[in-house]
């Protein structure tokens, strides 16, 4: 929520602080970068805490750093420091929230509890862009924060009564089920593939959620609508997002597809935006975060399935390069909003979905071609046979 939150306050900020485009990407994209350094070694680092315990320890610092941007954020420098200690509590929280969900729940319910916890991250942008017209117009970007804050200390309470519990066993799984290895299935070749076709994808909806307001503003919308554009999008993408989940439970979906499927549908979206008018924010609001920005939840699910041993550490990989592209997305496209205009931003964008999906449909390929070389054995728990077949369906 920081670093979204940030984007939705952007002209709030700007009058404040004076954070202007180019700061703001650098900005948000810090958040990013400080999670790309630390989200390997600290994927790893969950496996070894758990999933309760590693959360905790990360919403624990995106509180005090909540508290710290209220409270002491004069500038852009203080603002962006603090951001970059809170790139490395998501770096923490999104591999542990990945093991959570496959240390609480059964393999058959994984496409819609990832879907739920990808959810998270329109629900922020939904959170930021709401509080613009609700509490930053009238009472400051300040109060944004401190409920930022508040939301983050309700996550941490609601974890204190599982960390009681033991992880149940994977639903399915013998009793004699092996000692995870707590190292990735897949080669690195193809963890780094998945971090390609993240990075490119990451990009594009980071400019998307750091940009879409002051550009929707720019072209005439009021600052007030212009923010509810923002909340309008998340909803659609979460909604996209438990929808695909779902059906990712059944037996025909093959996540890392529709994950480049999406993709292509949001490069279309963006295209559209490049018009630059009000009406074309309208046109692309439903498929540039319906398509565009709901492939996370599929994404990490394909990751996941293709490593059961050790899901925290793989998807810790593999988001390395989604928080390099989120890195970036901001910072190159503050550079070339500044310099070119919104127009060549969003065209920028729709080239890189492009990309990104054609190197999704490529890496569908690769993970083919690996299952067929690779005993099931090797690569996914041996549950029924339905069960294996639909589970590590990459």
């Amino acid at each position: 929520m920081p670093a979204f939150l940030t984007g939705a306050v952007a002209v709030q900020l700007d009058a404040d602080i004076g954070l202007g485009d180019r700061a703001l990407g650098f900005v948000v994209g810090g958040f990013f970068a400080s999670a790309a350094l630390g989200s390997a070694l600290l994927g790893r680092l969950a496996e070894r805490l758990g999933g309760v315990r590693a959360m905790q320890c990360g919403l624990t610092v995106s509180a005090v750093i909540g508290v710290l941007v209220v409270s002491v954020a004069r500038s852009p420098l203080t603002l962006g420091a603090l951001l970059l200690v809170g790139g490395s509590a998501n770096a923490l929280t999104q591999p542990a929230a990945n093991l959570l969900l496959v240390e609480r729940l059964p393999a058959a319910r994984m496409g819609i509890a990832f879907a739920l916890k990808q959810a998270g991250m329109p629900t922020a942008t939904l959170v930021g862009g709401a509080l613009v017209p609700l509490v930053a117009v009238t009472y400051g970007w300040r109060w944004t924060f401190a409920i930022a804050t508040a939301i983050a200390l309700a996550a941490f309470a609601t974890l204190i009564g599982l960390s009681a519990a033991p992880p149940i066993q994977a639903a399915g799984a013998p009793a004699t089920a092996p000692t995870p290895r707590r190292r990735p299935d897949l080669p690195l070749r193809l963890l780094a593939g998945y971090g390609a076709v993240g990075l490119l994808a990451a990009a594009t909806a980071g400019a998307l959620t750091a940009f879409l307001v002051t550009a929707a503003e720019g072209a005439g919308v009021a600052e007030g609508p212009a923010g509810l554009l923002l909340t309008a999008g998340s909803a659609v993408g979460i909604v996209s997002r438990l929808v695909h989940g779902r059906l990712a439970d059944g037996p025909r979906l093959l996540p890392i597809r529709r994950v480049a499927l999406l993709l292509l549908i949001g490069a279309a979206a963006f295209a559209v935006l490049m018009a630059h008018r009000p009406a074309t924010y309208l046109l692309a609001l439903v498929p540039v975060f319906g398509a565009g920005w709901a492939w996370p939840g599929l994404f990490n699910l394909s990751v996941v399935r293709n490593n059961p041993s050790a899901p925290a550490a793989a998807t810790g990989m593999s988001q390395t390069g989604i928080y390099i592209g989120a890195a970036s997305g901001p910072v190159l496209g503050g550079l070339i909003a500044e310099r070119f205009g919104y127009s060549t931003l969003w065209a920028t964008c729709a080239v890189t979905a492009t990309i990104a999906g054609g190197g999704a449909l490529l890496l569908r390929v690769f993970l083919a071609r690996h299952r067929a070389r690779t005993p099931a054995s090797d690569t996914e728990p041996r549950t029924t046979a339905a069960s294996v077949e639909r589970a590590g369906r990459p």
